[in-house]
């Protein structure tokens, strides 16, 4: 089985689980920490029912920071992840470079992300534009592989708090395709 995680995650991921089309697994650091604050650029969007606010917006970026390292990875960059940041969606120096972090209201905690893949790339081959090289040609004029394609191309994700073992709490989830 090709298990598929996001290449700029993958030194991170350990616990993975995949089941049909998505990609579940625990965020730990480069040291092997588990503890994260989470910070974010975005909105804060409230729904009812939902114990933690959504960090959403067209322009999000969230980051983790170890609370032992203050090590940071990036979870999600909506100018660069995803269906959306490498097929549909054009952004500007600025839009990328001017997002000031904030911290999400919320203690260091254990961090579970999922992915999922409802894309067949494979079967969907001959809908991209290739270079001479066979690399797909992203919105930005920029290229990459197709294995790349298939780990970065997630259509959509959901990022956790872990409470206790079974509980968790999602604090950001998009559908990007």
């Amino acid at each position: 089985m090709n298990i598929s995680i996001p290449t700029y995650l993958q030194s991170f991921a350990e616990n993975i689980q995949q089941e049909d089309v998505e990609t579940q697994f625990q965020l730990h650091s480069s040291t092997g920490n588990r503890q994260f604050e989470i910070w974010f650029y975005g909105d804060l969007l409230t729904i009812e029912d939902e114990p933690l606010p959504f960090i959403t917006g067209e322009h999000a970026r969230i980051v983790a920071k170890d609370s032992e390292t203050a090590e940071e990875i990036l979870l999600f960059d909506a100018t660069l992840h995803g269906y959306n940041a490498l097929f549909c969606d054009e952004y500007t120096e600025d839009q990328r470079v001017n997002r000031p972090l904030k911290k999400y209201n919320m203690p260091a905690t254990e961090i579970v992300v999922s992915f999922f893949y409802n894309i067949d790339y494979d079967e969907e081959v001959d809908d991209y534009r290739s270079d001479d090289h066979g690399n797909v040609l992203l919105i930005s004029g920029q290229t990459a592989d197709w294995e790349t394609i298939k780990c970065n191309g997630y259509d959509a994700f959901a990022f956790y708090v872990k409470k206790e073992v079974g509980t968790l709490l999602a604090f950001a989830q998009e559908e990007l395709a």
